[in-house]
């Protein structure tokens, strides 16, 4: 019998819109150990210990796309997915929050491969097609997080 792992996280997720409403999303570095090559959420990670979630949303926007720009909360999502490694589930407790940016990008290359902005009907073309996307930003996607978010 094959048991399964769950593996809880707790974390944030940050959606940046720019002024016309085209949503960025950064392919993950090829050199993770999670989901490498995966088109995901413009920014996200984990909360660390003694962090608000606001702060972690800032740190990790910073961390990962080089930017500082003002956050708005946009809800607490649960999503359960399968994880990387065969037998373990992830159980994903997150607080999106979303943000306005027009300025140039310093990612982070251990981190992000790029970061595009896209119209939204793109990224539903892209679905369409195949493309990898994270899981977690998947179940958004389809939980309507991201249409949410726009408003």
């Amino acid at each position: 019998m094959i048991r399964k792992v769950l593996k809880k996280h707790i974390c944030v997720d940050i959606l940046i819109f720019d002024k016309t409403g085209q949503l960025a999303l950064q392919k993950r570095s090829l050199v993770d150990d999670s989901f490498p090559g995966h088109w995901d959420f413009s920014s996200g990670g984990h909360i660390d210990e003694n962090e608000t979630s606001e702060k972690a949303a800032e740190r990790e926007l910073w961390e990962e796309l080089g930017i500082k720009t003002p956050l708005r909360f946009v809800k607490k999502e649960k999503f359960i997915y399968p994880d990387w490694k065969p037998g373990i589930t992830s159980e994903v407790d997150a607080d999106i929050y979303k943000g306005i940016y027009e300025g140039k990008f310093k990612i982070n290359p251990g981190e992000v491969a790029e970061i595009v902005f896209f119209k939204i009907d793109e990224i539903e073309n892209m679905f369409n097609r195949g493309e990898k996307f994270h899981p977690e930003f998947a179940l958004a996607w389809k939980k309507g997080v991201v249409s949410l978010s726009q408003k």
